[in-house]
């Protein structure tokens, strides 16, 4: 089980110019009793995106020829 000393040990640990967010949680949770919904679908949407492409494509990829591609019929 989680105490108040290891929650307390954890924050002391977050940057200070994160400090704000994770008093806004707090407080969220404080007044509902857990976070929002609004927050959890779109954390549940972000972890839901994939993308399929090769790992060296930034590197390789040639817009030009990629758009005459496109063009062609």
């Amino acid at each position: 089980m989680v105490t108040r000393e290891d929650i307390v040990a954890e924050i002391k640990r977050v940057p200070e110019k994160h400090l704000d967010e994770i008093y806004k949680i707090l407080k969220n949770y404080e007044e509902n009793g857990e976070p929002s919904a609004a927050d959890l679908s779109v954390m549940a949407s972000l972890r839901e995106i994939k993308i399929s492409a090769s790992p060296d494509l930034s590197t390789k990829a040639n817009p030009d020829e990629q758009s005459q591609k496109s063009f062609q019929l």
